[in-house]
């Protein structure tokens, strides 16, 4: 017994030391490589930036590895054997680089960092390049903007916007000129996730398409994905729209402005030392103040913002990065100076801080750790000016106030496989205050109101996985749990891509999503009444389950792309106001929301023109947008205000040289659902029998049964750019709405009174928006 112990005892020592030398020989054959790819002026990161790997020859076809950065410009390639290679890096709007290395069995890792130079884009000068990356987004449903295109677009005073750039793209809308926000297929405003930094942003836009509440000038990179989401990104239930902000150039402090008729906006930016950046960026609008020049005005509501972003970063070591950026903004609109009917008071303001920790942990993993804080503040107050019986006065207000810690890992496990993981813990404070009364009291916290703390919890694990070289697949599940609606759930989430040589791609995605917090507003009010509201034991989180299919395909000599999608979503828990709800001071909110749920389906068409100096796209998005609820509309359903069945964008977009650009967009859409009084009935007053006035009621008809008419304009855009030294000097001139078109943005029941009998008569009134606008602004260097 003793001799065969020490022989087996012998006999797996031995099988322990191959073991490990040949873990140790296989470790050492593989080198891992990774690195950051930055831009060579300014020393910022590119995301998505496009990184490939050739063996020994610049001649051979074969690619062996194929990757895109992350948004902090980190890529990795684990596990590559031994030889010489190629790597290449490109990037819109940059030259191709690439770089010659040798792997030797002598080190386990190799960092790579390249540099490319900005210039402008064009695909024939691509010599190396994967066209899968190239071509066509990595994940369904997912488009990225540059802001050198938003730029080009047509703008008020050269005020470029994201959101008007977005709500030109197939299945994203803007229902009206006032709305707060983009409806992604179908969905609410709420649904929607805007990220700025990963900060969460509840309210991001101005009135009017004037401008978003970003501005281009400190942004690197918008990203939007319409559905069918994978597993990092949860908490609402349509759509992402994920942005992130630039770090300030390394080379020296510069700056630039922009002064135009209706705003202004500066940003400075450079560096505080060899290891620090800074950039910071400042807006107002003054169209408030030059409308009163003319009575012809009068007749537009006045309006003004201020926003502000900024951020700051500092280099501890070549792996680790400390970055702190900050946003802010405030909006306030007054009715026109010649409302007779409706007095209002709308004012709403957004502020965020994040401190983010980034480290390079090794040549295979990343990771991020965040502080986040986020305040959100909404208020209406409506005036009845003419009250029949008693003023239908009304006031809400609405704040949030998010705490948030956030920790996240991305492992390059092989060339198969990207593992994705991490998890985040929310504190929020909801106030909330309704009423069908005012007093300046009731904007003052904490007296009055509704104070309500939640807690927030998640965690997810997604698996990027390149099943073979034509097969791609993104499977993930999200673990979400909150503690006011009770709710703990596990949501899967899938998307596959499958290339068909290098111009054809099919895709599919599924989703399963949660939302904690509602938006609720009221219907029967044509002006922003905007609630947020978390679930409770009684109010319970929504639900939506969607999938979407399609294919995207390019030309022969790749200037055109077409693509064409499908998508259905399952919503449920939905919650509006009920009929005739009770706004009196200190009644519960919740005894006035009934439960729904609805579904939203479409086809998305797009055809983009991408190469010379004519380019641009067209647009067209079939949709249904459906909502069922028991105790509305008769139980019948309805169409809700965001359901638009056709919408048409055209952009166009002419270089006549490098100097001197056109721009034209057009929007069609059809008209959103609204409902009117049918009837109206009077009811005689007993109580005092010597007055013969009555009281005037109103018969409502199904909350879909009118539409307004068909909302379309034309906008140009003109914009000539010239260099003084090195600085370059822009002058844009624009025009909003070129053909005068009255949009209406409401119909509603207005009075006017019989300058005979002095009767108050009721009649159909509506409410439009910004008429033809020209525009003149200049843009210069400092």
């Amino acid at each position: 017994m003793t001799v065969t112990f020490q022989l087996s005892g012998r006999f797996f020592s031995l099988l322990l030391f191959l073991f490990l030398t040949s873990s140790l020989f296989a470790q050492i054959s593989k080198i891992n490589i990774s690195g950051v790819i930055t831009d060579y002026k300014t020393g910022e990161a590119l995301p998505g930036a496009n990184i490939l790997l050739y063996r020994d020859s610049l001649k051979q076809s074969e690619i062996v590895r194929g990757e895109a950065t992350n948004k902090y410009g980190f890529y990795s390639f684990p596990s590559i054997p031994t030889g010489e290679y190629y790597i290449f890096a490109s990037s819109i709007g940059y030259e191709t680089t690439y770089k010659r290395i040798f792997l030797s069995d002598k080190t386990a890792s190799v960092r790579v960092d390249i540099q490319l130079i900005e210039k402008p884009y064009t695909l024939e000068e691509v010599v190396v390049e994967d066209r899968r990356e190239t071509d066509f987004s990595r994940t369904t449903s997912t488009i990225e903007v540059t802001p050198k295109l938003v730029e080009k677009l047509p703008s008020l005073g050269g005020e470029t916007d994201i959101f008007r750039a977005l709500q030109l793209l197939p299945g994203v809308t803007a229902a009206t000129e006032i709305s707060t926000g983009i409806y992604v297929r179908g969905g609410s405003p709420d649904q929607n996730l805007t990220l700025i930094d990963g900060v969460v942003v509840y309210n991001p836009s101005h009135l009017g398409g004037f401008s978003s509440t970003f501005n281009s000038d400190v942004l690197r990179n918008i990203k939007l994905i319409k559905g069918g989401f994978p597993a990092e990104y949860g908490g609402r239930l349509s759509s992402i729209l994920d942005i992130t902000m630039r770090e300030g150039t390394k080379e020296k402090f510069k700056g630039s402005a922009n002064i135009n008729s209706i705003s202004s906006r500066v940003t400075i930016e450079g560096p505080f030392d060899t290891s620090s950046t800074f950039i910071f960026s400042g807006r107002t609008m003054y169209l408030d103040k030059i409308l009163p020049i003319s009575d012809e005005f009068n007749s537009i509501p006045r309006y003004d913002f201020f926003d502000f972003n900024g951020k700051v970063n500092y280099t501890l070591s070549e792996k680790d990065k400390v970055f702190i950026s900050g946003f802010y903004s405030k909006d306030n609109i007054n009715e026109a100076p010649n409302s007779v009917d409706v007095g209002f008071d709308i004012n709403w303001k957004n502020a965020t801080v994040n401190l983010t920790w980034t480290n390079f942990t090794s040549s295979t993993s990343f990771s991020n750790t965040s502080l986040m804080y986020t305040n959100y503040f909404f208020s209406t107050l409506i005036k009845d000016k003419m009250p029949v019986q008693q003023p239908l006065d009304f006031f809400t207000s609405s704040e949030i106030h998010d705490f948030l810690l956030r920790r996240e890992m991305q492992f390059f496990l092989s060339d198969d496989h990207t593992l994705k993981g991490g998890g985040e813990v929310v504190y929020h404070n909801f106030s909330t205050t309704t009423s069908d009364f005012f007093i300046e009291e009731l904007r003052y916290k904490p007296f009055f109101g509704t104070d309500i703390n939640g807690v927030e919890v998640s965690f997810y694990l997604q698996d990027e996985w390149t099943v073979t070289t034509d097969l791609r697949s993104n499977f993930g599940g999200r673990f979400y749990y909150f503690k006011n609606g009770d709710l703990l759930t596990v949501e899967p989430r899938a998307s596959i891509t499958y290339y068909i040589l290098d111009r054809l791609v099919l895709r599919g995605a599924f989703a399963l999503a949660n939302q904690a917090l509602h938006l609720i507003s009221r219907n029967d009010v044509y002006l922003p009444t905007d609630v947020w509201y978390p679930s409770s034991t009684k109010i319970k989180p929504s639900r939506s389950i969607q999938g979407a299919v399609g294919f995207e395909v390019t030309s022969v000599d790749r200037s055109f792309l077409f693509s064409v999608e499908g998508y259905y979503k399952d919503l449920k828990n939905l919650y509006e106001y009920i009929d005739n709800p009770d706004f009196s001071f200190g009644t519960n909110i919740e005894d006035n929301l009934t439960k729904g749920r609805g579904e939203a389906y479409g086809f998305e068409f797009f055809l983009s023109k991408r190469i010379g100096n004519f380019n641009g796209w067209v647009g067209y998005t079939l949709a249904w947008t459906k909502r069922y609820f028991d105790d509305l509309n008769r139980g019948q359903f309805f169409y809700p205000r965001y359901d638009r069945r056709h919408d048409v964008s055209i952009v166009l977009g002419f270089d006549v040289s490098s100097s001197l650009n056109f721009g034209a967009t057009w929007t069609y859409g059809t008209g959103q659902a609204f409902f009117l009084p049918i009837s109206q009935y009077q009811i005689v007053g007993f109580n005092n029998p010597q007055n013969n006035s009555s009281a005037v009621y109103f018969e409502n008809s199904g909350r879909d049964a009118f539409r307004l008419p068909p909302f379309h304009k034309l906008d140009l855009s003109c914009r000539y750019k010239i260099f003084i030294s090195d600085k370059a000097l822009e002058i844009n001139f624009n025009i909003y709405n070129v053909y005068n078109r009255f949009n209406v943005f409401s119909k509603y029941i207005g009075y006017k009174t019989d300058e005979t009998t002095g009767e108050r008569i009721p009649i159909l009134k509506q409410f439009t928006l910004f008429p033809f606008l020209p525009t003149v602004g200049v843009t210069f260097e400092f």
